[in-house]
């Protein structure tokens, strides 16, 4: 009787976690830092609006390249929350600054982080931020750093 309870568990909380809409994983993993409350998430593409509502709610908002990386990363730490968008598609909150990697791209120790990209399909991603944001090119990049939600 225990394994049936067991397994009928097991499989509505990966029902649940399989059958979360884009906006609900963004949500998940981005409540501790933004506010959304009264706010209305594209379902099927929500880092769009994420940007938007980290645009009002940031402490300080700034845009990263390769030729300021050291200065906007080194400026970042001094916050408790800090988010990088790429464009529409890529969404990464850093979670820890002291377990890092040089990137030969960015010419920084990239942080290690958690977010989403998405091609399609949103896909998770927890790796050093560089192997997430990718590496610097035309795109951009927009660093959201927050002190407290």
């Amino acid at each position: 009787m225990r394994k049936v309870i067991f397994v009928i568990l097991f499989l509505g909380c990966l029902y649940h976690v399989s059958g979360q809409t884009n906006s609900e994983k963004i949500t998940d993993l981005l409540n501790q830092v933004i506010n959304f409350d009264n706010s209305n998430l594209n379902s099927e593409r929500p880092i769009a609006n994420v940007n938007l509502l980290a645009a009002q709610q940031a402490d300080t908002m700034l845009i990263i390249t390769k030729e300021n990386a050291k200065s906007v990363l080194d400026e970042a730490k001094k916050y408790q929350f800090c988010i990088i968008s790429v464009e529409r598609h890529t969404i990464v909150i850093v979670e820890s600054w002291n377990n890092c990697i040089q990137s030969g791209s960015w010419g920084y120790c990239m942080p290690y982080g958690t977010g989403y990209i998405q091609k399609g399909v949103m896909e998770k991603k927890t790796d050093y931020i560089n192997n997430i944001i990718g590496i610097p090119d035309s795109q951009r990049r927009t660093v959201f750093l927050f002190n407290k939600k």
